[in-house]
This record gives structure tokens, C-alpha cells and sequence, in this order.
């Protein structure tokens, strides 16, 4: 899978970074390995700054309404992103916009300032 990840229960905090050319099914697998692990409440950081999508505005609406109803079934963690340059700012912005993150989620030139800004949240009880 194009997203290389880390699930740190003890930290509860997750760490993902795109490592190539991801697609929407990748999102998605990458999301439900998350809620499966039990970790929709934790930290999540999640670096695309090095990686590349095949994904449009389309497939942005699907997975914002996956996050909207993540919201539904626990408070979700806060979110970091580090989105490429340019376009994927952009679609970054539409993502936290339309996926009710309510504050939640922030945007990030680099995964240094999102964990810094990340260790400043609350971590989500045991």
C-alpha cells in the first residue's frame, strides 16, 4: 500500500505518510485499517507533502462524507495534514471543510509543525 503507517496505542497516536501514488480505495483501506485498530480517537498525523494522488473532487466529497460519519460513531482525534504543495493544499481545505472536523483539524507546511501542534491536543482517554 502506497501509505506507510504507525498505530501507537500507548501514545494513541497515528502516524501515516504517502509514499507514492495513492488513490482513493488506498484512503479508504488506510481509514478502516484505523477505525478496525480501535484508533478513530487518537492523534492523527498524516504527511502527503512526498507522495502524489490520483484522486479529484469527487472522490474528496466521498471521503469527507466518511469522515463526517466516522463522526458519528466516536469524537474523532485531531487531525494534522501535510499536504503537497499547490493542489493538495487545496483538496486538504475542501477535506476538513466538508468532514466536520469543527476545529479539529489543521493543515501543516511540515510533519514536524503537525506533531508539534498535535503534542499541544489532548490525547483521547484509555
Amino acid at each position: 500500500m502506497p501509505i506507510e503507517y504507525t498505530i501507537d496505542h500507548d501514545k494513541r497516536l497515528v502516524q501515516a505518510r504517502v509514499v507514492g501514488v495513492i488513490a482513493l480505495k488506498d484512503i479508504e483501506a488506510f481509514t478502516d485499517a484505523v477505525v478496525a485498530q480501535n484508533a478513530l480517537t487518537y492523534r492523527k498525523l498524516f504527511d502527503g507533502s512526498r507522495g502524489d494522488g490520483t484522486y479529484d473532487d469527487h472522490d474528496v466529497m466521498m471521503l469527507a462524507a466518511r469522515a463526517a460519519a466516522y463522526a458519528t460513531l466516536a469524537r474523532r482525534g485531531s487531525l494534522a495534514l501535510v499536504p503537497r504543495p499547490g493542489v493538495g493544499a487545496e483538496l486538504a481545505k475542501r477535506y476538513i471543510n466538508l468532514g466536520k472536523f469543527e476545529g479539529q483539524a489543521q493543515i501543516f507546511d511540515t510533519s514536524d509543525e503537525a506533531l508539534t501542534w498535535l503534542d499541544t491536543q489532548p490525547k483521547s482517554e484509555p
